[in-house]
């Protein structure tokens, strides 16, 4: 009984000390609010703001080197995104892009550089567009079609033609409302007859300059004379009769 008295006693002290500073706090109730908020901007300023920028900045940094990237116009840009945002959202259509540009190096024959192996680059390049291309398609159902469209066009570079163009058929016949089908149509009929770039070290002459065919010299119709008019001979009297005998 004595220490429930004194828990009591010591309950009601607390009660009364709480209640004699809320009667003395009152007449500094503004200033105390004043205080209380700035304690709380400056916990956000130094704690809240900081971890809200970390997370993110880096996201809006990816999102501005990509932009960069793909306005450059090179592929350079795109692989030093590739490796400093792995993460980024933006990642299956950097590959892409990528991809587009080696295989358009690839083609147009780029890689003949004077003091580099033509043939080892253009391989490297190809390998990995490829690479990229493989990549886009398993990670990305929104971008497999134009993925597959660049491996068929890989596999056309590797030197099978007709592979290349059953697997743009594909796409078509898979993807038939999808821009990959509409890429993929635009490279099937000009696939005809293609031959792959063969790459070589030797530099590439400018080809011979063609000289206009000489047009015949236009034949002036011959004229046709007026077919010469004989004049009429004159028929022959006829013989006289004999005269009659006395």
């Amino acid at each position: 009984m004595k220490s429930q008295r004194k828990h009591e006693l010591r309950a009601n002290e607390l009660a009364d000390a709480i209640n004699l500073a809320v009667q003395r706090a009152k007449p500094h109730a503004r200033t105390i609010g004043y205080v209380a908020a700035a304690a709380v901007a400056l916990v956000v300023i130094l704690f809240v703001l900081p971890a809200i920028l970390g997370r993110a900045a880096p996201e809006h940094s990816a999102s501005a080197a990509y932009a960069a990237a793909q306005a450059s116009g090179a592929a350079d840009p795109l692989r030093e995104f590739l490796q400093t945002y792995p993460k980024s959202p933006a990642v299956p259509a950097a590959r892409l892009l990528l991809a587009d540009r080696e295989l358009v190096e690839v083609v147009r024959g780029a890689s003949a550089a004077k003091g580099e192996d033509a043939k080892a680059k253009a391989a490297a390049l190809l390998a990995d567009a490829k690479e990229q291309y493989g990549q886009v398609a398993e990670s990305d159902p929104a971008l497999e079609p134009l993925a597959r469209v660049g491996l068929a066009l890989v596999t056309v570079q590797e030197g099978d033609v007709e592979k290349g163009r059953a697997a743009l058929h594909e796409v078509i016949a898979t993807w038939p409302l999808s821009i990959g089908a509409e890429k993929a149509k635009a490279n099937f009929d000009a696939l005809a007859g293609y031959k792959p770039v063969e790459f070589t070290n030797e530099p590439v002459e400018p080809p011979e300059e063609q000289k206009p065919e000489a047009k015949p010299a236009e034949q002036k119709p011959a004229e046709v004379k007026p077919a010469e008019q004989k004049p009429a001979e004159t028929p022959a009297a006829p013989p006289a009769a004999p005269a009659p005998k006395g």
